[in-house]
């Protein structure tokens, strides 16, 4: 399957299994705003075929880099890591996974990022899911007090609202997407059809 087909595929299962709209804005986000939609990627991580394309998405992506580890916030992203790391290993490359606490551990080595990771090491920052960006700055910064190299930052869905975008690369990192809102809410009115 080409990147195209895949990408198709993903934003299929995204809609199918994840996305929700309103005419209202009904959702309430992590903001405290509300939105007409909401997406909920961990009911796409339930199913092996998201995963994988995921994975491949995004390995496929970065492949050129010399990235060693691959790595988010706990719950949200770490799926993720773990999606392209494996997609990595299948493609003949080691690419670590590791996740990023939102607090410290209160006990054993006390850290905010667990995995087989190392200072100076240069790391591929993921997320599912991008509005303010507010969460992935904190992975950003938390890696970088790690004395880990943050230059990129990808998610599955780029929600274009409140300005994820740019709050993540005014940290002076570049930022993409594998899809965008538009590209879900343009499937559901093609489907509509």
């Amino acid at each position: 399957m080409d990147i195209e087909s895949k990408q198709k595929r993903l934003i299929e299962i995204l809609v199918k299994v994840s996305f929700n709209y309103s005419a209202e804005p009904i959702f309430p986000l992590a903001s405290g705003k509300m939105s007409k939609y909401y997406l909920d990627c961990k009911k796409t991580f339930s199913y092996p075929e998201a995963r994988i394309l995921i994975g491949e998405l995004i390995f496929d992506r970065f492949k050129d880099n010399d990235f060693s580890a691959v790595g988010g916030l706990s719950f949200g992203a770490y799926p993720v890591a773990i999606a392209v790391s494996d997609a990595a290993y299948r493609n003949g490359r080691e690419l670590k996974a590791f996740v990023i606490r939102k607090e410290a551990k209160g006990h054993g080595l006390k850290r905010h990022i667990e995995g087989d990771i190392k200072k100076g090491e240069r790391v591929l920052i993921v997320e599912d899911v991008v509005t303010s960006g507010g969460s992935t700055i904190d992975a950003i910064r938390k890696a970088m007090e790690a004395e880990l190299q943050v230059s990129h930052v990808v998610a599955i869905v780029d929600r274009e609202e409140s300005g994820g975008r740019g709050s993540i690369e005014a940290e002076r990192v570049k930022f993409s997407s594998l899809i965008t809102l538009t590209d879900l809410v343009k499937y559901c009115e093609e489907i509509k059809t």
